[in-house]
């Protein structure tokens, strides 16, 4: 999440977007638009509600071994809150929602009472079935009440931890409002917005997002960012001066696209130009992309981070970041690849490259090394002179130690892999992380995420054991985070292949 918002911050130095101007006469963009509010905080949406499903569990298939909560557990939630599993098709069709039909998801006006608390609307099939439903929840204990605002009847029950939930029902159409704690809408501000009468100022901004999306996104998102940081702003006056680094980005997109066998999201930042962001990014060695396609799991970091910290300073101490750790080491760039690892034998093959600002801390590493000289030998690795270091019944260590560049590699053949001359290939992302569980073993992966959790780097959920971690990995062919700065965005996209 650090290296995250470093990313987003140096993004928002680039240049500030020029959204389009709204056109009012244009069409509805999907089928519950006219219920979206004037200037709305966020707008998610999707042509059905079952396209909706199918790409919701799919993320939360994907994130499981990361968050800890898997499906079963999203289930749990969402029948707690609503009453019914949301995340099937048929457990909302038998209440009376119509999967196939549009929705919304949406916040109110930045600024106003409740404006981060969602209200969704969605299209029934059956309003009978519906009201069946609530019957039927009243019957095992639901206390509701009832008040008329603009004409229609809203409904309200308690929730725990200060949640509140209402709803309404005009024709075929469905409000559900789902109050946070402390962003309590006591006048229904919320409705009237959106059943009122009133323009479409955010339907520009939609334009720019599906674009972004893509044709295969089953959801698009719309998020105005200047509203959400004014509100941020309020809460956290510690960050106003890195709130403040990023009001060049006007507003983000969100898709998200799945099926059985695949899963997407994709997060896109308007930033009107990213040149000076492209100006900061590092390429790996030449043939550090070829050799990460055969890792278990690779990651690279090539956002310069001494370019790139004047700019972020203010939002890396808001988060409580070591920033003077790049002046203490000398690293400005940083990728390592894990491509097998065997705990029973304790050995492995990796490797780590690094852009520098200076040599001097490795070289003191370097020096630590007992009877170094001894067990040295000068290499040449491609265009790199190097160095290889045998350590007795252990591993080699091969190695490069340049004025702006260190490459060092476990694997016999691997850094004179990573060496190889450029071929011609996309630009290089700002950050990435990619696995494929199939090339360890599940022994392995085990043996792995216990040692990072060990030292403190939390892989695993505390509320798993590692073996249900691995099983989740397991279930995977690959998977992929990546934040790239394409025309005029910065893109934070997430994918995944079910095996």
């Amino acid at each position: 999440m650090r290296c995250a918002v470093l990313a987003v911050v140096a993004a928002a130095c680039a240049g500030r977007a020029s959204p389009p101007a709204p056109s009012p006469g244009a069409p509805p963009p999907f089928a519950a638009a006219r219920w979206v509010p004037a200037r709305p905080l966020y707008v998610l949406a999707s042509p059905s509600v079952a396209d909706a499903q199918r790409a919701a569990r799919g993320a939360i298939d994907l994130l499981a071994s990361v968050t800890g909560h898997d499906l079963r557990d999203a289930v749990r939630a969402s029948a707690a809150l609503f009453g019914v599993d949301a995340l099937h098709a048929d457990p909302v069709a038998a209440i009376g929602i119509d999967p196939a039909g549009g929705w919304a998801l949406f916040g109110g006006e930045p600024g106003s009472p409740g404006a981060l608390s969602p209200t969704m609307v969605v299209r029934l099939a059956s309003p009978g079935q519906f009201a069946a439903f609530l019957d039927r929840q009243r019957e095992r204990g639901l206390v509701t009440r009832s008040v008329i605002v603009d004409h229609t009847e809203i409904t309200s029950a308690a929730l725990p931890d200060g949640i509140a939930i209402r709803w309404a029902i005009e024709a075929d159409w469905l409000w559900v409002h789902v109050a946070l704690a402390g962003e309590a809408d006591r006048e229904a501000r919320w409705f009237t917005a959106s059943h009122g009468r009133h323009d479409a100022a955010w339907s520009g901004g939609w334009a720019w997002a599906q674009h972004a999306a893509g044709a295969a996104a089953n959801v698009v998102g719309l998020l105005d960012l200047h509203g959400a940081l004014a509100g941020g702003i309020a809460r956290l006056p510690d960050a106003v001066a890195c709130a403040k680094l990023a009001e060049s980005i006007g507003r983000v997109s969100l898709a998200v696209e799945g099926d059985d066998h695949h899963v997407a999201a994709r997060l896109a930042f308007d930033l009107g130009s990213t040149e000076r962001l492209r100006g900061l990014v590092l390429p790996p060695p030449g043939g550090w992309d070829a050799a990460a396609r055969t890792a278990a799991i690779a990651a690279q970091w090539n956002l310069d981070l001494a370019g790139a910290r004047p700019y972020a300073a203010p939002c890396l101490s808001a988060i409580g970041a070591p920033v003077g750790l790049a002046d203490q080491t000398g690293v400005r760039a940083a990728r390592a690849m894990l491509v097998a690892f065997d705990p029973d034998a304790l050995s492995g093959t990796g490797a780590i490259a690094l852009d520098l600002s200076s040599t001097a801390y490795l070289d003191r590493q370097l020096d630590r090394i007992p009877l170094r000289s001894a067990l040295e030998r000068s290499r040449t690795f491609g265009p790199y002179r190097g160095h290889a270091i045998a350590i007795p019944f252990s591993v080699t260590v091969d190695y490069v130690l340049e004025p702006r560049l260190a490459i060092a590699a476990i694997g016999d053949g691997l850094l004179a892999r990573l060496a190889a001359p450029r071929s011609a290939s996309a630009p290089a992302p700002i950050a990435a992380i990619d696995v494929a569980p199939p090339a360890m073993s599940a022994h392995a992966w085990e043996a792995l995420i216990d040692t990072l959790a060990d030292r403190g780097w939390g892989v695993s959920a505390a509320r798993q054991s590692t073996g249900q971690v691995v099983s989740q990995l397991m279930a995977w062919r690959d998977a992929h985070l990546a934040v790239t700065a394409e025309a005029g965005e910065l893109v934070v996209t997430v994918a995944g292949d079910r095996r």
